[in-house]
């Protein structure tokens, strides 16, 4: 048996995507990088911003958000949006990423991105150092050639969207691997 180091409490999950998540309206908006990140739920998501943020106060406003889920091509404008503040910077003009507000409720989504996830605002819940946003899915965007119909149902190509994904207690950016199997199916042969 394999001996166990004891970390004490880390940050250690992984993988975590490296989401870009984009705030404001038509006539303004922002685009920053969160790795802290997950799914609450089926049509929930839950995203940690620290307190003062500049996006916070836009998302608090506008009461929505988007998040984008990156290719490996976008690595240096997810970093980029990571490290520099919207107080500042103009991270579109600065990354070449292009705002869509074509969206339902006029949240910009990030047009190079395959996959973006339109939500509103659900709930604050107040962390020592981060304020985490639950968010309601409200619609899924996918570029349209990476999803095929199977038995009538939406397959999304999993391979082709190739998204970032962070390990945070290295601070490393990684690619997805190969798949292993389909999930609720390769256990099976374990059940009784």
């Amino acid at each position: 048996m394999t001996a166990k180091a004891q970390l004490g409490p880390t940050d250690l999950m992984f993988p975590i995507p490296a989401a870009l998540i984009a705030c404001g309206d038509r006539d303004y908006q922002n685009v920053l990088t969160v790795a802290w990140i997950g799914m609450v739920d089926s049509q929930t998501v839950g995203i940690g911003l620290l307190k003062n943020s500049y996006s916070l106060g836009i998302i608090r406003e506008k009461q929505a958000f988007s998040v984008n889920i990156p290719p490996t091509k976008l690595l240096e404008a997810v970093d980029y949006c990571g490290i520099a503040s919207g107080r500042s910077a103009d991270k579109w003009a600065a990354t070449g990423l292009t705002a869509r507000t074509d969206t339902a409720s006029g949240v910009p989504i990030v047009a190079e991105c395959p996959v973006n996830l339109e939500c509103r605002l659900l709930r604050e819940i107040e962390l020592e150092n981060l304020v985490l946003l639950l968010g309601k899915i409200t619609e899924t965007y996918v570029d349209a050639d990476k999803v095929t119909l199977v038995g009538g149902q939406p397959r999304i190509d999993t391979a082709s969207l190739d998204p970032i994904v962070f390990f945070a207690v290295a601070d490393e950016y990684w690619s997805l691997g190969r798949k292993l199997g389909d999930a609720f199916v390769v256990g099976r042969a374990l059940l009784p």
